[in-house]
Protein backbone atom coordinates (compact mmCIF):
# COMPACT_ATOMS: atom_id res chain seq x y z
CA UNK A 1 0.00 0.00 0.00
CA UNK A 2 1.17 3.61 -0.65
CA UNK A 3 1.84 5.75 2.13
CA UNK A 4 -1.01 7.92 1.42
CA UNK A 5 -1.35 10.47 4.68
CA UNK A 6 -3.29 13.63 3.47
CA UNK A 7 -3.04 12.82 -0.17
CA UNK A 8 -4.82 15.14 -2.89
CA UNK A 9 -5.55 11.99 -4.65
CA UNK A 10 -7.87 10.35 -1.68
CA UNK A 11 -11.14 11.50 -0.57
CA UNK A 12 -11.01 14.13 2.54
CA UNK A 13 -9.85 11.93 5.67
CA UNK A 14 -9.74 9.04 3.56
CA UNK A 15 -6.83 6.83 2.29
CA UNK A 16 -9.13 5.53 -0.49
CA UNK A 17 -7.95 7.04 -4.02
CA UNK A 18 -11.24 9.04 -5.60
CA UNK A 19 -12.88 7.14 -8.20
CA UNK A 20 -15.16 7.42 -10.81
CA UNK A 21 -18.11 5.35 -9.64
CA UNK A 22 -17.48 6.56 -6.05
CA UNK A 23 -16.69 3.98 -3.75
CA UNK A 24 -15.72 5.34 -0.60
CA UNK A 25 -14.53 2.11 0.75
CA UNK A 26 -11.39 0.41 0.13
CA UNK A 27 -12.76 -2.84 -0.20
CA UNK A 28 -15.16 -1.92 -2.68
CA UNK A 29 -12.93 0.12 -4.86
CA UNK A 30 -10.62 -3.04 -4.79
CA UNK A 31 -13.05 -5.26 -5.96
CA UNK A 32 -13.88 -2.89 -8.51
CA UNK A 33 -10.83 -2.41 -9.80
CA UNK A 34 -9.77 -5.99 -10.10
CA UNK A 35 -12.56 -6.79 -12.58
CA UNK A 36 -12.21 -4.01 -14.28
CA UNK A 37 -8.57 -4.60 -15.39
CA UNK A 38 -8.45 -7.99 -15.50
CA UNK A 39 -11.30 -7.50 -18.48
CA UNK A 40 -8.90 -5.00 -19.75
CA UNK A 41 -5.90 -6.89 -19.19
CA UNK A 42 -7.80 -9.57 -21.74
CA UNK A 43 -8.93 -7.02 -23.74
CA UNK A 44 -5.20 -6.06 -24.44
CA UNK A 45 -3.68 -9.47 -24.45
CA UNK A 46 -6.45 -9.81 -28.09
CA UNK A 47 -5.49 -6.61 -29.45
CA UNK A 48 -2.48 -4.88 -28.30
CA UNK A 49 -1.98 -1.30 -27.72
CA UNK A 50 1.18 -0.84 -29.97
CA UNK A 51 2.85 2.33 -29.91
CA UNK A 52 6.12 4.33 -30.17
CA UNK A 53 7.28 2.54 -26.51
CA UNK A 54 7.58 6.61 -25.57
CA UNK A 55 5.98 8.57 -21.81
CA UNK A 56 2.82 8.93 -24.37
CA UNK A 57 2.62 4.80 -25.41
CA UNK A 58 3.41 3.87 -21.40
CA UNK A 59 0.26 6.64 -20.86
CA UNK A 60 -2.38 5.31 -23.50
CA UNK A 61 -1.94 1.92 -21.79
CA UNK A 62 -2.49 3.06 -18.09
CA UNK A 63 -5.94 5.28 -19.34
CA UNK A 64 -7.14 2.06 -21.22
CA UNK A 65 -6.07 -0.28 -18.32
CA UNK A 66 -7.68 2.33 -15.90
CA UNK A 67 -10.41 4.64 -17.02
CA UNK A 68 -13.11 3.60 -15.51
CA UNK A 69 -11.83 3.57 -12.62
CA UNK A 70 -9.60 6.70 -11.26
CA UNK A 71 -9.99 9.97 -13.05
CA UNK A 72 -6.18 10.31 -12.88
CA UNK A 73 -5.95 7.22 -15.97
CA UNK A 74 -3.18 7.84 -18.32
CA UNK A 75 -1.65 11.26 -16.18
CA UNK A 76 1.33 11.40 -14.32
CA UNK A 77 1.25 11.77 -11.00
CA UNK A 78 1.99 15.19 -9.45
CA UNK A 79 2.66 14.04 -5.39
CA UNK A 80 4.83 12.36 -3.96
CA UNK A 81 4.58 8.44 -3.22
CA UNK A 82 6.49 5.66 -1.61
CA UNK A 83 6.04 2.17 -0.19
CA UNK A 84 7.60 1.17 3.10
CA UNK A 85 10.87 3.39 3.52
CA UNK A 86 11.11 3.15 -0.28
CA UNK A 87 10.74 6.41 -2.31
CA UNK A 88 9.66 6.27 -5.49
CA UNK A 89 11.12 8.97 -8.79
CA UNK A 90 10.58 12.64 -6.89
CA UNK A 91 7.74 14.62 -9.72
CA UNK A 92 10.28 16.78 -11.30
CA UNK A 93 11.85 13.80 -12.21
CA UNK A 94 9.28 11.71 -13.92
CA UNK A 95 8.97 13.10 -17.43
CA UNK A 96 12.50 14.06 -17.95
CA UNK A 97 13.97 10.37 -16.98
CA UNK A 98 10.92 8.47 -18.20
CA UNK A 99 12.02 10.27 -21.86
CA UNK A 100 15.62 9.18 -21.17
CA UNK A 101 14.99 5.78 -19.98
CA UNK A 102 12.79 5.24 -23.16
CA UNK A 103 15.24 7.29 -25.38
CA UNK A 104 18.00 4.39 -24.27
CA UNK A 105 15.19 1.65 -25.52
CA UNK A 106 15.21 2.86 -28.01
CA UNK A 107 18.92 3.07 -28.50
CA UNK A 108 19.09 -0.49 -27.98
CA UNK A 109 16.80 -1.22 -31.13
CA UNK A 110 13.95 -1.89 -29.06
CA UNK A 111 15.61 -4.90 -27.29
CA UNK A 112 15.17 -6.84 -31.17
CA UNK A 113 17.32 -9.75 -32.04
CA UNK A 114 19.13 -9.97 -28.80
CA UNK A 115 19.78 -13.82 -27.59
CA UNK A 116 17.44 -15.24 -25.05
CA UNK A 117 20.18 -14.61 -21.82
CA UNK A 118 21.12 -10.81 -23.21
CA UNK A 119 16.67 -10.41 -23.63
CA UNK A 120 15.77 -11.41 -20.06
CA UNK A 121 18.86 -9.35 -18.69
CA UNK A 122 18.08 -5.94 -20.57
CA UNK A 123 14.06 -6.66 -20.10
CA UNK A 124 14.33 -6.91 -16.60
CA UNK A 125 16.69 -3.70 -16.27
CA UNK A 126 13.61 -1.52 -18.19
CA UNK A 127 10.89 -2.97 -15.71
CA UNK A 128 13.20 -1.97 -12.86
CA UNK A 129 13.78 1.10 -14.00
CA UNK A 130 10.10 1.84 -14.88
CA UNK A 131 9.28 0.88 -11.63
CA UNK A 132 11.63 3.15 -10.02
CA UNK A 133 10.04 5.61 -11.32
CA UNK A 134 6.49 5.10 -10.66
CA UNK A 135 4.85 7.46 -13.13
CA UNK A 136 1.21 6.77 -12.08
CA UNK A 137 -0.42 7.61 -8.84
CA UNK A 138 -1.76 4.05 -8.73
CA UNK A 139 -1.54 1.18 -11.36
CA UNK A 140 2.42 1.32 -12.05
CA UNK A 141 3.04 -2.56 -11.97
CA UNK A 142 0.33 -3.73 -14.19
CA UNK A 143 0.91 -0.78 -16.36
CA UNK A 144 4.54 -1.33 -16.92
CA UNK A 145 4.17 -5.33 -17.24
CA UNK A 146 1.70 -4.65 -20.49
CA UNK A 147 4.14 -1.99 -21.79
CA UNK A 148 7.02 -4.59 -20.82
CA UNK A 149 4.86 -7.47 -22.68
CA UNK A 150 3.85 -5.57 -25.84
CA UNK A 151 7.46 -4.53 -25.89
CA UNK A 152 8.92 -8.48 -25.50
CA UNK A 153 6.20 -9.83 -28.23
CA UNK A 154 7.48 -6.91 -30.56
CA UNK A 155 10.60 -8.43 -30.03
CA UNK A 156 9.73 -12.29 -30.67
CA UNK A 157 9.59 -13.56 -27.28
CA UNK A 158 6.33 -14.56 -25.11
CA UNK A 159 6.05 -13.45 -21.49
CA UNK A 160 3.66 -15.33 -19.12
CA UNK A 161 3.63 -13.65 -15.99
CA UNK A 162 1.17 -16.10 -14.84
CA UNK A 163 3.65 -18.90 -14.93
CA UNK A 164 5.54 -17.19 -11.47
CA UNK A 165 3.40 -16.86 -8.33
CA UNK A 166 2.79 -12.99 -7.59
CA UNK A 167 4.82 -12.88 -4.13
CA UNK A 168 7.61 -14.26 -6.19
CA UNK A 169 7.28 -11.41 -9.01
CA UNK A 170 7.11 -8.69 -5.97
CA UNK A 171 10.01 -9.99 -4.11
CA UNK A 172 11.80 -9.61 -6.80
CA UNK A 173 10.36 -6.02 -8.10
CA UNK A 174 11.32 -4.81 -4.15
CA UNK A 175 14.90 -6.00 -4.70
CA UNK A 176 15.22 -4.81 -8.39
CA UNK A 177 16.50 -1.33 -7.55
CA UNK A 178 19.40 -2.48 -6.01
CA UNK A 179 19.96 -5.88 -7.88
CA UNK A 180 18.10 -7.30 -10.90
CA UNK A 181 19.24 -10.62 -10.69
CA UNK A 182 15.95 -11.95 -9.52
CA UNK A 183 13.94 -10.27 -11.85
CA UNK A 184 16.40 -11.78 -14.13
CA UNK A 185 15.45 -15.33 -13.09
CA UNK A 186 11.62 -14.58 -12.58
CA UNK A 187 11.75 -13.27 -16.48
CA UNK A 188 13.95 -16.86 -17.28
CA UNK A 189 11.42 -18.60 -16.03
CA UNK A 190 8.54 -16.58 -17.81
CA UNK A 191 9.82 -16.02 -21.53
CA UNK A 192 9.92 -18.27 -23.93
CA UNK A 193 10.68 -17.35 -28.10
CA UNK A 194 7.75 -17.31 -30.02
CA UNK A 195 9.09 -19.65 -32.47
CA UNK A 196 9.51 -22.12 -29.90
Amino acid sequence: MYEEGNSKYCYPNSNVLINIPGFKEQRQLDAFDRVVTLDRLRMLHLKPLKGDYNRAHLCEIHRFLFQDIYPFAGVYRNEEIGKDSFRFANVQFLEPETDRLLLELKAENLLKDLNYKVFTERIAYYLAELNVLHPFREGNGRAQREFIRVLATESGYHLDFTAVEAEEILKAMIQSPYNTQKLIEVFRTITKRIDE
